[in-house]
């Protein structure tokens, strides 16, 4: 599973360098439980990973051989899906590592049961022993344990010809997950590790609601409509999809509630650099690139005040040249909570020079007093929570209509041909949430110059 910041800005999906976590790491994903071999080319490859890491056989009792070797080899067939996904994937980062948990803790609603965790550490040890993957011991504000492909499990991944399309999933895995932010003293997190999460966002184990029912089964229809839209990457299908909606508490002992964040992610597009995105089809054909344009302030400005801002809301006096900062700053006003006091490295970097966090702020309240009071006020994702809201919506429309639609946040992807009523679509759902309807616009995809001559 992938970890995402709580602000995952719109910006992401236009992204041209590698993405990383908060420490300048490469981003990790999750050991997903859920996934299972179902191709041929990837059953050989597991035939050959329980070859290479078969314990002395004299050291196992009879009584206990067929049913040890049952469990090993579904481990085994899950971590070798998980390496497979990890090296295959088209959003894979250089460097990139997989995070798997081999405590034995008690089973959550986000972890699988029946997974035979007590034999996980032994497969991961077996698998670095026999050379196919590299163990990197867990370090300070990291839980778990990562591992990476050696080019031996690489090299044997491609001489079995094992694709993406060969990983299969079993049904079960929570698509309505609850987080909380990590209390100020750290203690609530300390209380309360789960095996798939990094220290600094603890998982919530919530118990069913009609509520989470309904959104339960509104994340099936659109996972459901997405793995049966012959989605391909390059030309190559990709494996199952399984999209969760991450909804947020601002501390543990807030009430459980599902009215924060709620985005949708887990999608490789999502995180895809923008010079990759030509390569996604959605049955044989391009995609569009829909968006609701300047989202974030947008929503503001309807909470505010009923309407949409005028004009460009990007458009900062002084930043003409440096779009991309005035977006970033924006969102970063919104989201954060307390005054401004210094600029992030991130932010000063996409600003002018000499710009200090006085002069920002000053600058966005001049432009924007109607939202000049969600300034520093944690109102992002009360904010997220409403697009995220707008865009289920939408995606529940359009596959009612047969269209798949790929979801980035404040925007998604669809097949060209549908490009049109998609966006009809967009307008009339928000419409709808809002009173009034948000704009929407088509970005233009980049393509190589070879792709546009053909």
């Amino acid at each position: 599973m992938e970890d995402f910041d709580e602000t995952f800005s719109e910006q992401s999906r236009d992204r041209k360098g590698p993405r990383v976590n908060n420490e300048g790491a490469p981003a990790s994903i999750f050991l997903d439980p859920w996934l299972t071999t179902k191709g041929a080319p990837l059953v050989a490859l597991v035939d050959h990973l329980m070859l290479v890491t078969t314990p002395d056989a004299r050291k196992r009792t009879r009584s206990l051989r067929r049913d040890a070797a049952q469990r090993r080899r579904f481990v085994m067939g899950n971590i070798a899906a998980n390496l497979v996904q990890l090296a295959l994937s088209p959003s894979r980062e250089e460097g990139g590592l997989l995070a798997i948990a081999t405590a034995k803790t008690k089973p959550t609603r986000y972890d699988r049961e029946d997974y035979p965790q007590g034999i996980l550490a032994g497969s991961v040890a077996a698998l670095a022993d026999a050379g196919m993957l590299v163990r990197h011991p867990f370090v300070f504000k990291q839980a778990t344990t990562t591992v990476e492909p050696t080019p031996e499990f690489i090299a044997l991944m491609q001489r079995h010809g094992v694709r993406l399309a060969d990983i299969g999933r079993d049904a079960g895995g929570e698509t309505i997950w609850l987080r909380a932010r990590e209390d100020e003293n750290g203690e609530t997190l300390r209380r309360r590790q789960y095996r798939n999460q990094t220290i600094g966002k603890t998982l919530v184990h919530y118990d069913d609601t009609e509520e989470t029912e309904r959104l339960r089964a509104e994340m099936e229809r659109i996972n459901s409509t997405l793995n049966g839209a012959e989605i391909a990457y390059a030309g190559e299908p990709i494996g199952p999809l399984a999209l969760r909606r991450v909804f947020l508490l601002r501390s543990a002992s807030d009430p459980y509630e599902f009215k924060l964040s709620g985005r949708i992610v887990g999608g490789f597009w999502q995180t895809l650099r923008k010079d990759k995105r030509y390569l996604i089809t959605v049955g044989g054909e391009g995609i569009a690139d829909l968006d609701f344009s300047a989202a974030f302030p947008s929503l503001a400005y309807v909470v505010a005040t009923g309407a949409l801002p005028d004009g460009d809301p990007y458009d900062i006096p002084g930043l003409g040249e440096h779009r991309d900062g005035a977006k970033l700053a924006m969102i970063s006003m919104l989201s954060r909570k307390g005054d401004m006091r210094r600029l992030s490295p991130e932010l000063k970097a996409a600003l002018p020079e000499g710009w200090t966090a006085r002069r920002l702020v000053e600058a966005l309240t001049l432009r924007h007093p109607a939202i000049a009071h969600m300034f520093g006020r944690d109102v992002g994702i009360e904010l997220m929570h409403l697009e995220a809201s707008i865009m289920t919506a939408v995606l529940l429309e359009l596959a009612d209509r047969g269209i798949p639609a790929l979801p980035i946040f404040d925007g998604l992807n669809v097949r060209k041909s549908d490009s049109a009523v998609a966006q009809e679509v967009m307008r009339a759902v928000s419409a709808q949430c809002l009173g009034v309807a948000l704009r929407v616009v088509e970005k233009p995809i980049w393509r190589p110059r070879a792709a546009l001559a053909a």
